[in-house]
C-alpha cells in the first residue's frame, strides 16, 4: 500500500498506526496466519474427485515432486494441487474422477 495515511470517518490514521491495529484485531481474535500450500488444496480436490487410495496416494507423491522444481512456486498452490489430482485420476484411468476435478 502506498498510502501514507488512511481517513476513516474523521480520523486520520497513519500507515504504521493502521498495521498495529491489524495485529491487535488478530492477536483478539486468535487468528493464525501461515502460507498455503499444494497440500493444504489437495483434500478438497480428492474429495471432488472421489478419489480412492491409489490416486491419493499417487496425487500425493506427484504434489511432492512439484517441490523439487522452483518453476512450480510460479503457480497458485489451488492450480497446482487441482492439476495433480486430475492427472492422479487420468493415470489410474479414472477419467470421471478428472472431469469432477475440472468443473
Amino acid at each position: 500500500i502506498m498510502q501514507k495515511s488512511f481517513m476513516v470517518g474523521i480520523n486520520l490514521y497513519s500507515r504504521s498506526e493502521v498495521v498495529a491495529m491489524e495485529w491487535l484485531v488478530q492477536e483478539v481474535l486468535d487468528f493464525q496466519c501461515f502460507v498455503t500450500t499444494v497440500h493444504n488444496f489437495l483434500w478438497f480436490y480428492l474429495k471432488a474427485a472421489k478419489a480412492d487410495d491409489k490416486v491419493e496416494d499417487l496425487a500425493k507423491h506427484l504434489a511432492l515432486l512439484t517441490l523439487l522444481d522452483h518453476k512450480h512456486l510460479s503457480y497458485w498452490p489451488s492450480t497446482v494441487a487441482a492439476s495433480v489430482v486430475a492427472l492422479a485420476c487420468l493415470a489410474t484411468d479414472k477419467e470421471s474422477s478428472c472431469h469432477r476435478v475440472m468443473e
